[in-house]
């Protein structure tokens, strides 16, 4: 199997089981085109600013695919990653379940949600949340902070841009996002305060890939 043969794989049974590392969901999805991933071996991304999707665009195909229960509430849509293909949304339902989606260019959407209210719960203690991790836009990774302030990311001591999403849990849980040209394996490495101390915590990119698997860029240590 060739590596893009095998990203491509990886990608289709992401995207529908989008989040897994979190919890249970019911992922729906409904398609009219066809995508393609990235196949750049560096697992740090670009600077450059980069052409997106339209966004009143992309929003009202969102829009249309996230209905009943799984419809945005009140704080609607978030952006979590957008390119000229498309973006990636999350956001709350109005009881509380966590959710995302996708909507490409094309008229490709995707919609998953968390089956139970008020999922994921937000913790007791500081800690980090992992959500969402798909092919999205790229190899995309997003995560929940719980009583503590995401300050930097990095890959092996290389900053990795960090996009602040916005708040959900009624302000008690920031959701950041950060983004990859292609498949990455490994773990990042999070600074976060506390108050006024200041930690560094690590959150996997993958769960699924095995040991050193030298086809795809990496970060950090392996996570199995």
């Amino acid at each position: 199997m060739t590596r893009r043969t095998l990203v491509a794989a990886v990608m289709g049974c992401v995207v529908l089981a989008a989040a897994s590392c979190a919890g249970p969901e019911r992922p729906t999805a409904t398609t009219d085109g066809k995508g393609a991933a990235s196949t750049s071996a560096s697992p740090v991304p670009s600077a450059t600013a980069t052409p997106t999707v339209d966004d009143a665009a992309a929003r009202e195909r969102m829009t249309a695919a996230a209905t009943g229960r799984d419809a945005p509430g009140p704080e609607g849509l978030l952006v979590a990653a957008e390119s000229t293909g498309g973006a990636l949304f999350v956001w709350e339902s109005s009881d509380g379940r966590f959710c995302h989606g996708t909507a490409t260019g094309v008229g490709v959407t995707s919609v998953a949600c968390f089956t139970r209210p008020h999922t994921p719960q937000v913790g007791k203690e500081p800690r980090l949340v992992p959500l969402v991790r798909m092919m999205a836009t790229g190899w995309n990774v997003v995560f929940g902070a719980e009583h503590e302030t995401v300050e930097s990311v990095t890959c092996d001591g290389v900053p990795v841009r960090v996009k602040d999403v916005g708040v959900m849990a009624d302000g008690r849980r920031s959701v950041h996002a950060v983004e990859f040209p292609d498949l990455t394996l490994g773990t990042v490495s999070v600074r976060v305060r506390r108050g006024s101390r200041v930690v560094t915590e690590t959150l996997a990119l993958e769960t699924f890939a095995k040991k050193d698997d030298a086809r795809f860029a990496s970060c950090g240590e392996p996570t199995s």
